[in-house]
Parts: C-alpha cells; sequence; structure tokens
C-alpha cells in the first residue's frame, strides 16, 4: 500500500510511503513542518473502497517541480465506508 489516493485541505494528492506511525504524500498544498493536518487517504479493502481517516503532525516537507512531497506522523487514524460521513476528517480526535 503505497501509491493511494489522499485528500488534504480540499486538494487532491498521493501517498507515497504508508506506515504504521506515518504517511509520505505528494500534493500541491503547501504545508510547514510542526503544523498539525488532517487528511483522508483511500484504500481499497476486499474490493470495498474505505477512507482512512487522519491526523499528524507535518515533520518534513520537501518542494519538489510542481509539487510539494509531506511527511507526517500519524496522532490519529481510523477507518470508515465512504457513504458515511461528510467530512469524516472533521471527526478525528488530534
Amino acid at each position: 500500500m503505497s501509491e493511494l489516493p489522499v485528500e488534504i485541505g480540499g486538494v487532491a494528492g498521493l501517498t507515497r510511503n504508508v506506515s504504521a506511525t506515518g504517511v509520505y504524500l505528494e500534493t500541491t498544498l503547501d504545508q510547514t513542518p510542526g503544523s498539525r493536518v488532517r487528511f483522508v487517504v483511500e484504500v481499497n479493502v476486499k474490493g470495498e473502497l474505505l477512507k482512512m481517516v487522519c491526523a499528524g503532525e507535518v515533520t518534513r516537507v520537501e518542494h519538489k517541480a510542481g509539487t510539494v512531497g509531506v511527511a507526517v506522523k500519524l496522532t490519529s487514524s481510523f477507518f470508515t465506508d465512504t457513504d458515511h460521513a461528510e467530512d469524516p476528517a472533521e471527526q478525528v480526535d488530534d
């Protein structure tokens, strides 16, 4: 599980690496190291599309040609199906 669709701050991106404690993603939305973020990753599990709703702290930002690489240390995450929660990122406790 590495390249998955992600939405952060209403902007689309792609994950490049996902682990139990963090996510590295690429987007066009600039971030600041130390800031707290909320985002949603779409994950296909056994044919069912789920949303992994996450909150965390930005630990690294890399400006690249046309994209911004963002490393996030997760502080919380949970899965929900795509039929529930208009904005599931609002539900994350951080």
